[in-house]
């Protein structure tokens, strides 16, 4: 049996002492930009890949709004026993559902501080409105509503009895 001497057991107490002190600084500077280097690229992959998903979803969100008020007005006609139109602003992206009379039913804005922005609103129909007589029947027949931010479009089809179908 090898037997340290008092001398060399406290120079190992003290050689491990110190190891366990030299590991409690820290990261280095070298880490620390490497980590921060590797979050930066993350995070700038990830900003591009939200940003397109917000995009896509206010332009879905905005053709299912349109749809359910193609529906509203269809509703409002048939019970006023009136004609009543959605009337669309394409240059500003709004419409206001309106009877005969010029009442205004309703307002929707799709514009930039709205909750569901757009960059494009296209009633593909002659004139600018889609009215319903007083039966719930389209007088022009069947019609389309375009809409999109950037890269992202969604249609709106509407047929003459009022059916809204999302493309």
């Amino acid at each position: 049996m090898d037997l340290a001497s008092p001398d060399e057991e406290m120079m190992k107490r003290h050689d491990l002492q110190r190891r366990i002190r030299s590991c409690d600084h820290g990261f280095t500077v070298v880490e620390l930009s490497i980590a921060l280097s590797a979050l930066a690229v993350i995070a700038a992959v990830s900003i591009g890949a939200f940003r397109q998903y917000a995009e896509a979803t206010s332009a879905r969100k905005a053709a299912v709004q349109i749809a359910a008020d193609v529906g509203l007005t269809r509703s409002f006609a048939i019970q006023r026993r009136a004609n009543v139109s959605l009337v669309v602003d394409e240059s500003n992206l709004t419409y206001v559902v309106q009877d005969d009379g010029g009442t205004v039913l309703m307002r929707r804005d799709f514009g930039v501080g709205s909750e569901m922005p757009l960059s494009t609103m296209v009633l593909n129909t002659t004139g600018d409105s889609l009215t319903f007589n007083s039966r719930g029947l389209i007088a022009q027949g069947a019609v389309r509503f375009n809409v999109g931010r950037r890269d992202h479009a969604q249609q709106v089809d509407v047929n003459a009895l009022g059916r809204t179908t999302l493309n």
